[in-house]
């Protein structure tokens, strides 16, 4: 599409790229017409039917090529035929790539080739070409050969394939000094070692050897049962034909599919030609033999003729099961991008340099530079860069693969700088999984990283070389400060620049991630509650440290803040509205211009996401049920309005309204606890009656629900509770007037502690700001210590 829009001349000049001497060079003929047929036809069509089209053509000529060796209508057919089904012909002839074009030109060479052999004097009898007389194979009609230049002048514009049309010339070569070898094996031995040294070195020279390993199970997969079993029968009889073109397709054969253990380009599909080719014979000796038998006659099928039009049927079958096989595959292989990804690549095209250079997984790269035509330092030198420029070497690569794999993984983070900037990369495109470890556990934190999208299924962060915001190295001593055990704990999770949860699982639901997760280490609604606590702290004790920490915490809060005011969370991360009120609702109470303007830029973002009488979850993201209600929904609505109570009074009443006459919205204790904590802070504000009421029928189904230990029956089922949702839990009992039961709650979190807890910084914070509420701030901080006791 980029040779479309940009004209052809964008493709590499250098000749050895043309030509795909180069290692990481891409040979453009293909994709030239295939850009020419486009233009033409305005169609994505072409780029499903070309490699078909092709696939069939070349399974024709195979049938041709049989002919010629044969005389066997029936026997050619049947190699057709097996080839035509070939799993990694197929495949190579299915998806949109040079080798459907490569094949086609290999084996019309390769046709021509043999047409040739044909002609030399002293053909059929290998015999014929000892010592001297293999001269002779080069005394043919010339202008088969000339034919066969003709095409190979497009090959090597075409794909590498030539490379391996060159390596089964060679063997044809070979094959034929084999009579000369036992008059003269010293002579002739020295020969074939030259031969291949020489074919080592070309190998070598003209493209990457890939050097990948493959199990005996690849090839009944890639070659086909079938192919197997009837060329190795095939090749079993024809070992004492002294054909040379026979001779030739056995050692050619055996070749490719010895070199293809370890190097399976050789054997898919290049090994099958031959393979197919001696398998055709053998399947026709099968078919005779069955034919002949005595017993087999008997059978009614055996003595039908099935005549001319049937047989016309079976070469159209021939000709559609290869279109079929191509369409189909070829329409599997196409990766449509989820609607996050295609957000993604729409602001990265709207939002980002044309320059711009990408960090991406290879997998990833394909659909990134194809939607947002911008530059991925992996996949641009592997492949765009040989096509469109100055070829990298083999050595160059696997530098630059090494390097990007070392950015990914790197749990250093000047290592990472260091190789991001030696590669010009300005942004990550991060996934799921690439946040799970490495740089995507600091990306969230680190100023390096500026998170600039995020979708819930894609990240990306563009790269600052020298953020304005440095890491804090400030000390904080607490054993100078009556709060210092609540102090030392909360400094275990300091990281250099924030406070993040350490360890923790990753859950594929959202809600479940956002409930119990801790591996997304933005935890900004944490940092804001412990910048809010230090700076409160701070003024009472005087203890300047914890000032500073907290007014450094609301600068990064601030740098973290995204344009549009949302606090990504969950993974992967996403703009998730309740996440944003979490993060600004313990800065509400702060008097700084910074606080003051986090908090009104997050206002902005919870009320673009709110309706009359519904909040989202996220942005474009309303509910991920289709029956029943959505907990992740409810809880946003129901927390969301009790932090933020102005004008929801039509929101909390479509909440109530879903709650169940037992009192409940939902089987699981903590997601009842989740939407009643929102409604009693709703309360707290606004004083309504009917919320209140709502929140005791809430606490009495929680009430019956309760061990008389103070735990939750569901604890432990399918999620340890963390310390969080006991807090919450006493906070809507102190709402609802149920006394007992907070007392019960209460003792029950002093007893388990905070040290063993699924999110120990978030569950502890959320203690101290619900304890609050329920106390004070006395109270509340005597309260949090207890649970720092083992």
């Amino acid at each position: 599409m980029r040779i479309v829009t940009e004209g052809p001349g964008i493709v590499s000049h250098d000749i050895p790229s043309l030509m795909g001497l180069k290692a990481y060079a891409y040979p453009p003929l293909f994709h030239l017409i295939a850009s020419a047929l486009y233009t033409v036809s305005r169609s994505d069509a072409v780029f499903f039917l070309l490699p078909a089209f092709f696939g069939t053509a070349a399974v024709l000529v195979i049938y041709m090529i049989s002919l010629e060796i044969s005389s066997n209508h029936e026997q050619s057919l049947l190699s057709a035929l097996l080839f035509s089904m070939t799993p990694s012909f197929v495949t190579r002839t299915s998806t949109f790539m040079p080798e459907s074009l490569g094949i086609l030109l290999f084996t019309g060479i390769l046709w021509m080739i043999v047409r040739y052999i044909k002609t030399v004097p002293g053909y059929p009898d290998i015999n014929n070409f000892e010592l001297g007389g293999f001269l002779n194979l080069f005394k043919g009609n010339a202008r088969y050969l000339l034919g066969a230049s003709v095409i190979f002048i497009m090959y090597p514009f075409t794909h590498r394939g030539w490379i391996f049309l060159a390596i089964a010339v060679l063997i044809l070569i070979a094959t034929f000094l084999t009579p000369s070898f036992r008059k003269r094996p010293l002579e002739f031995g020295l020969i074939f070692a030259a031969m291949v040294v020489f074919l080592v070195e070309f190998i070598a020279f003209a493209a990457r050897f890939q050097a990948v390993p493959v199990t005996i199970l690849g090839f009944p997969k890639w070659m086909g049962v079938l192919q197997l079993v009837v060329g190795l029968y095939g090749a079993l009889i024809l070992l004492k034909s002294r054909n040379p073109v026979h001779r030739f397709l056995i050692i050619w054969a055996a070749v490719f599919m010895i070199i293809g253990t370890y190097s399976f380009r050789f054997r898919d599909p290049y090994a099958a030609i031959p393979l197919t080719l001696i398998a055709g014979y053998g399947l026709m000796s099968v078919i005779m033999k069955i034919r002949d038998s005595e017993v087999l006659k008997r059978y009614p099928l055996l003595k039908w003729d099935i005549g001319p039009s049937l047989k016309s049927g079976a070469i159209l079958l021939l000709i559609l099961v290869p279109v079929s096989q191509g369409a189909a595959m070829a329409y599997s292989n196409v990766i449509t991008p989820s609607p996050e990804q295609i957000s993604a690549f729409s602001w990265i095209e709207k939002n980002t340099p044309q320059d711009a250079v990408f960090m991406a997984r290879i997998n990833e790269s394909y659909l990134l530079i194809g939607n947002t035509h911008r530059r991925d330092v992996l996949l641009w030198n592997t492949v765009y860069r040989g096509f469109m420029g100055d070829a990298p070497s083999v050595k160059e690569n696997r530098m630059i693969q090494k390097e990007v794999s070392t950015i990914f993984d790197s749990s250093i983070p000047p290592e990472a700088y260091y190789l991001i900037e030696k590669n010009n990369i300005s942004y990550l495109y991060l996934t799921r999984n690439d946040h799970k470890s490495g740089i995507g556990l600091y990306a969230p934190y680190d100023p390096h990283f500026k998170t600039v999208f995020v979708s819930g299924d894609v990240s990306v962060y563009r790269y600052i070389r020298n953020p304005e915001l440095e890491s804090n190295t400030s000390e904080i001593r607490p054993q100078n400060n009556r709060y210092g055990e609540i102090i030392g704990f909360i400094e275990k999770f300091w990281n250099g620049y924030s406070y993040s949860e350490a360890g923790g699982n990753g859950y594929n639901d959202p809600a479940r991630d956002l409930e119990f997760g801790s591996l997304f280490k933005g935890s900004y609604e944490s940092n804001a509650m412990i910048a809010a606590l230090y700076l409160q702290m701070g003024d009472e004790t005087g203890d300047a440290s914890l000032t500073e920490r907290g007014n450094y915490l609301i600068k990064w809060l601030s740098y973290r803040q995204m344009d549009n005011g949302s606090f990504p969370a969950g993974m992967p991360p996403a703009e998730y509205t309740l996440t944003t009120m979490q993060t600004i609702h313990p800065l509400m109470a702060l008097k700084s211009t910074e606080s003051n303007e986090i908090v009104s830029k997050g206002l902005r973002f919870v009320e673009s996401q709110t309706e009359k009488d519904e909040i989202s979850i996220a942005p474009g993201k309303t509910s991920s049920t289709i029956l029943g209600p959505d907990y992740l929904k409810l809880k946003t609505e129901s927390q969301v309005s009790g932090m933020n109570p102005e004008g929801k009074g039509e929101v909390v009443n479509s909440i109530i309204r879903e709650q169940g006459f037992d009192g409940a919205w939902s089987s699981r204790e903590y997601e009842n606890i989740g939407i009643l904590k929102g409604l009693a802070l709703y309360y707290i504000s606004t004083k309504d009656e009917q919320v209140l009421e709502s929140v005791q029928k809430g606490a009495e189904w929680l009430r019956n629900h309760q061990n008389t230990d103070g735990s939750f029956q569901g604890d432990g089922e399918e999620d340890v509770y963390c310390l969080s949702h006991y807090s919450d839990a006493a906070l809507i009992y102190s709402v609802a007037g149920d006394s007992a039961s907070l007392e019960r709650t209460l003792n029950h979190i002093t007893k388990r502690g905070v040290k063993n807890d699924p999110t120990p910084l978030r569950s502890f914070m959320t203690l101290i700001w619900d304890m609050k509420l329920i106390y004070g701030d006395d109270r509340a901080l005597e309260i949090a210590g207890k649970t720092l006791h083992d």
